[in-house]
């Protein structure tokens, strides 16, 4: 399948803005189910730009704006081919796994994070992990008691939200079940990361969704807003992957102004494209 992903933002300002700094981690990556194929970008006003990857492997653009002005507007429009994101594993494996096995990148995923305390999520649901034994049982388990019982609920919580505080309120958005669903898979040993990406599916928005690392096999997908693990088919679009949402958030930055504030405008629109 293939697809064309706009994701653009825009801000107005109160007063004027002498100095723009944005990241923008809005660029589909490579995957083994995932091909890049064209990218578009649009800034306004122009600035520098500067691609860079970053230290988990993301494509990133830094653009710095030093013309003075009252909006600014992002967009970036990828075309990207997809197939059936399905990983297939013929064993299980005794949990806890063998640490030493891991990679110094894989052990990255093992630790705290900013938004992610394993060892607190732990304290707050030990009749839940201290029952899981296998790993597939953890993938599968876990992520169908995330979907189950954190209610997905709009506006319930911040980019900030830490993932014991959303255990703690059972609610959250797509972002904080795979906040929670990386705790508990880290503190049974299991490494674990946070996914930036779309839906294709669901214009209007971001999602985020979860991958653990399977030995000698590699990345398993899972969505615990979805209750989907192994196979997420077709209709994913991944931007990229860190410790949690803070390593990929789809752009991040700051100005110089008096204005205390700027009002945004978001839209994502994907679009299959007939072939």
């Amino acid at each position: 399948m293939k697809v064309s992903v706009e994701y653009d933002v825009s801000y107005s300002y109160d007063n004027i803005v002498t100095i723009n700094d944005n990241v923008l981690r809005v660029f589909p990556s490579k995957e083994f189910w995932q091909t890049p194929i064209d990218e578009q970008v649009t800034i306004t006003p122009t600035g520098k730009e500067l691609y860079y990857t970053d230290r988990f492997g993301n494509r990133n653009l830094r653009i710095k704006i030093t013309e003075p002005h009252y909006s600014s507007y992002f967009k970036v429009i990828s075309t990207v081919e997809t197939t059936p994101y399905k990983v297939t594993v013929d064993d299980d494996i005794s949990l806890p796994l063998d640490k030493s096995i891991f990679s110094p990148d894989v052990r990255t995923y093992l630790n705290a994070s900013t938004l992610i305390n394993p060892d607190m999520i732990r304290q707050r649901a030990p009749d839940i992990v201290d029952n899981v034994k296998t790993l597939k049982e953890a993938l599968q388990v876990l992520t169908e008691w995330v979907t189950t019982n954190i209610e997905y609920v709009p506006a319930s919580t911040t980019i900030q939200t830490k993932a014991r505080e959303s255990l703690a309120m059972g609610v959250g958005v797509c972002q904080d079940k795979a906040h929670i669903l990386i705790g508990f898979l880290r503190s049974l040993g299991i490494p674990s990361r946070y996914v930036s990406g779309i839906l294709v599916d669901t214009p209007g928005a971001t999602h985020a969704w979860a991958e653990a690392y399977w030995p000698n096999v590699g990345w398993i997908p899972l969505d615990p807003t979805h209750n989907r693990s192994f196979d997420l088919e077709h209709y994913y679009v991944k931007y990229g992957h860190g410790r949690d949402y803070n390593d990929v958030s789809p752009i991040t930055g700051s100005f110089e102004s008096d204005s205390p504030n700027s009002l945004t405008q978001l839209n994502v629109i994907p679009t299959i494209i007939p072939q």
